[in-house]
């Protein structure tokens, strides 16, 4: 290949197809977990609700029920993902070593998403959520104390307390919230605790005979990124909700940025590779804590 103005162009609208309809073909986690909101400036404000709301007789006027006073930001960060591809490469019509190199530049970009909300799993036993407190932890509702979180390793004892615990939870007035009855509701584990999980719900008889009572009851979703120091950590989410436990905010769509003219990209001038990448703006955060559980998995039990 030659590498003039038109062959480069080419070569970048190429490798953009590549790498945006493979990211496109890529079934991610966080939607299961996470409510996508488009953002419009800096950060995203929200409103968090003290009080879910409920149906009253109407006499006289309509009782408006509003969010409470209180907010939190969300502020967007630029992210970007870069690739090199080398010159040599494309002068000699490498186009399978080039292709393969883009298909994983591009799942590793379409994973980045599900690695935010993944991040937001481990490190919410310290991060704050609205209230000041650690996301999953202990919360004051009214006049009652609620706990989101536990170190209770996996167990199918663990599972039922961690499920009635949240069933349990009340807005500031005493009303049900009602959440963790209605599926899907998901449990998330790491790579080595996916077939204790699917002993515990995902097998219609228990291992010595007999039906399983707590079949079905969630539906397992396997996080890579929950290894090594985090592959004990397991947790419970609510699904069935018109809002989620985390939030996906996006600032702008992605960008395609090529720098790859030999006559002008230092690139090229001092490496001799062609750079190509994407970038945006968006950013990750806690929303209610209400609809989710998390344990470290690290005690000696439920």
């Amino acid at each position: 290949m030659i590498l003039n103005r038109e062959n480069l162009s080419a070569l970048s609208r190429t490798l953009k197809a590549l790498v945006f309809e493979a990211k496109e073909g890529y079934t991610p986690l966080w939607p299961k977990l996470a409510l996508e909101v488009q953002s419009n400036g800096r950060a995203n404000y929200y409103a968090w609700m003290e009080n879910m709301p409920t149906m009253s007789l109407w006499e006289g006027e309509r009782q408006v029920q509003n969010l409470t006073a209180e907010t939190f930001a969300i502020t967007n960060a630029d992210w970007e993902a870069t690739f090199a591809v080398s010159r040599t490469d494309a002068e000699d019509d490498q186009m399978d070593l080039i292709r393969i190199t883009a298909l994983q530049y591009a799942r590793r970009w379409a994973e980045h998403d599900d690695l935010l909300i993944a991040d937001l799993l481990r490190k919410g036993f310290q991060q704050k959520g609205y209230d000041g407190r650690p996301f999953f932890g202990s919360h004051t509702v009214g006049k009652r104390t609620f706990q989101n979180a536990s170190n209770a390793p996996l167990t199918r004892e663990a599972f039922r307390q961690a499920l009635s615990q949240m069933r349990q939870l009340t807005d500031a007035r005493g009303y049900p919230l009602g959440f963790f009855l209605q599926k899907p509701i998901y449990l998330v584990v790491g790579p080595g605790l996916e077939s204790t999980a699917y002993e515990i719900v995902g097998v219609p008889t228990l291992p010595l005979g007999g039906a399983n009572p707590d079949y079905g009851k969630a539906e397992i979703l396997v996080s890579p990124w929950l290894v090594e120091e985090y592959e004990t950590y397991w947790f419970l989410v609510d699904g069935s909700q018109a809002i989620r436990p985390f939030v996906l905010q996006r600032r702008s769509r992605p960008e395609w940025v090529a720098k790859d003219d030999p006559e002008n990209s230092d690139e090229v001038f001092k490496r001799n590779v062609l750079i190509y990448g994407v970038y945006e703006r968006k950013a990750a955060g806690y929303l209610f804590w209400q609809l989710a559980y998390g344990s470290t998995g690290t005690g000696t039990g439920a």
